[in-house]
């Protein structure tokens, strides 16, 4: 195994030969790239399984086919898929990645037929929740421990599980290709700059329509409104700093676009049927009963001697 800094416009690491320490799988690692970067024309021989931290990014397959990945999305490609990928526009893009073998998986579990759920491309929004996931598989490939081997094991049969569930319960929701331009360029927007405080009016300047034509098109074509697709982004956001950080609820809020902590715990309820305070205590790394997890931290005052 031998873990490559990657430097310069492309930020972050590729962990390479892990077939070392599990066969059935290749590499794995995670990048930070600018605003636009681009990977040309490429392919993979064996199965690649990612997913989108920060950031919106463009993936032209095959067939001229092209997927919109924002933050919380999935994508899943099959071996021998040529494919490029471009970043958008945010000035900053974070993502996760696993290559490995399918077939080993299937093996060991006949009974979830992984290899016909993921014998074609995928892509799956919402899905925040997966990132511990992908991070717990990218720590036991680069921690060198006891038992080494069946952490790592374990942690990706856990990921492509919940990839297999994700898929089986997925309802149809139209290609990226399928949107008005004005359509996919919002949703692009507020997926990756979901911190600012859209309005109707500053959305449709950027998409290029009148207000009312973006709102009817987005209702129509989306399924829900800008404000709705906004606070999602949110409340997504929220969710996987909660889970994942010790960052107090009140700076969360404060992060994720929200004025007040009152507003924001109480968006995140309606959405998740449980308070930031009990989702944090189910799965976050700290006790949300502690009152330090839910003050937002104060900035230092500077005096004048």
């Amino acid at each position: 195994m031998q873990i490559l800094k990657v430097r310069g416009p492309l930020a972050g690491f590729w962990v390479v030969g892990l077939d070392a320490v599990l066969t059935e799988v290749v590499d794995s690692g995670q990048h930070w790239e600018g605003p636009r970067y681009r990977v040309g024309p490429h392919l993979h021989r064996h199965w690649e399984i990612g997913y989108v931290v920060e950031g919106t990014t463009r993936m032209g397959l095959m067939g001229d086919r092209e997927i919109l990945l924002k933050p919380g999305s999935i994508w899943c490609l099959p071996p021998n898929l040529n494919h490029w990928v471009e970043q958008g526009p945010e000035p900053r893009h974070h993502t996760l990645w696993i290559g490995f073998d399918l077939r080993a998986i299937e093996g060991r579990h006949p009974a979830w037929n992984a290899v016909q759920s993921l014998r074609q491309t995928w892509s799956l929004d919402g899905l925040s929740h997966l990132e511990r996931h992908f991070l717990q598989v990218i720590r036991e490939g680069t921690t060198t421990s006891a038992h080494q081997a069946a952490g790592l094991r374990l942690a990706l049969d856990a990921l492509v599980l919940e990839i297999v569930r994700a898929i089986a319960s997925t309802k149809p929701s139209p290609h990226p290709a399928a949107l008005h331009p004005a359509v996919s360029r919002a949703l692009q927007i507020v997926e990756g700059r979901f911190r600012e405080n859209w309005t109707l009016g500053t959305l449709a300047d950027e998409a290029g329509l009148s207000r009312g034509r973006l709102a009817e098109l987005f209702r129509r074509q989306a399924g829900y409104s800008i404000h709705r697709l906004l606070t999602k982004a949110r409340v997504r956001h929220a969710a996987a700093l909660l889970a994942e950080s010790d960052l107090p609820i009140g700076d969360i809020a404060l992060e994720c676009g929200f004025a007040t902590i009152q507003h924001f715990s109480r968006v995140f309820k309606e959405e998740h049927g449980q308070t930031p305070v009990q989702f944090r205590r189910k799965s976050g790394p700290r006790n949300a009963a502690d009152p330090a997890a839910c003050a937002p931290k104060r900035k230092p005052s500077i005096s004048n001697h």
